[in-house]
């Protein structure tokens, strides 16, 4: 379900960051503490947030853990910015994700598909490039068909396949993502919008890949779909997304 109606203009996208983690996702500095979070998002003028933590495989659980423990703290919040409670959670291979939980559900379901340096993350069987290239293709899909994603993370791109297997099969940044055609990204594109399914634009990633978010955001914008910008914060300087609005205006659009 889209958080809000397709937009490609950079005033509108870069005034939510809808990927966000705490303190309680491992990655997570000590000063991402809820409240704090809110703070510096008033402070960078946004008006929606998504809290995003990581749910990888096998920690299904924590999905209800961090929801008794932030619930209270939104609710004790005073603030104009519309917040989010959701989480970042594993397509970790064909028809494998994490999602369990019971009581209150999430408001936001971001999902990853290519965490593939974390345990537990289904491999290719053909470990090169097309192989990896082919998996993620598949496992996009899956997500996408199943309906439980509200939007994709980082999609396409291969800087955790490269930080994990760059040293055994010579992996270089780019070297997966860019096998993807321009009609392979249409098609997929559309498949998510017909399930009103999100596309990430992760600021984090914006200058390793400009090049080829270029094309993304070009072929996104013909078929019209929807793009959530977030900043993949883990600390709070990266809450505020506007730094890299200049450089999203001159490079990408």
């Amino acid at each position: 379900m889209y958080l809000h109606k397709p937009t490609y203009d950079p005033d509108e996208l870069f005034s939510a960051n809808y990927h966000i983690h705490t303190n309680l996702s491992r990655c997570g500095k000590k000063e991402m503490v809820l409240a704090d979070i809110v703070r510096s998002a008033e402070k960078a003028g946004l008006r929606e947030i998504a809290i995003t933590d990581h749910i990888h495989p096998f920690e299904t659980p924590k999905i209800n853990r961090n929801l008794r423990r932030l619930t209270p703290q939104v609710q004790q919040i005073d603030s104009d910015i519309k917040i989010y409670l959701g989480a970042e959670l594993s397509a970790h291979g064909e028809n494998k994700y994490t999602l369990k939980y019971s009581g209150q559900r999430l408001d936001y379901h971001l999902y990853s598909h290519n965490h593939y340096h974390m345990r537990g993350w289904e491999q290719p069987q053909n470990r090169t490039p097309e192989g990896y290239k082919e998996h993620c293709k598949k496992t996009l899909y899956n997500i996408i068909n199943s309906g439980k994603a509200d939007c994709l993370a980082h999609p396409f791109t291969d800087k955790y396949i490269v930080r994990e297997f760059e040293d055994e099969y010579a992996f270089t940044y780019g070297c997966i993502t860019n096998l993807w055609t321009d009609n392979e990204i249409g098609d997929i594109m559309q498949a998510a919008k017909e399930k009103e399914v999100a596309w990430e634009i992760n600021t984090s990633i914006l200058m390793q890949y400009k090049d080829f978010m270029k094309r993304y955001f070009h072929i996104g914008k013909e078929v019209g779909v929807c793009f959530n910008l977030g900043t993949d914060a883990h600390t709070l300087q990266n809450i505020d997304p506007s730094p890299l609005k200049e450089f999203f205006i001159k490079e990408i659009m």
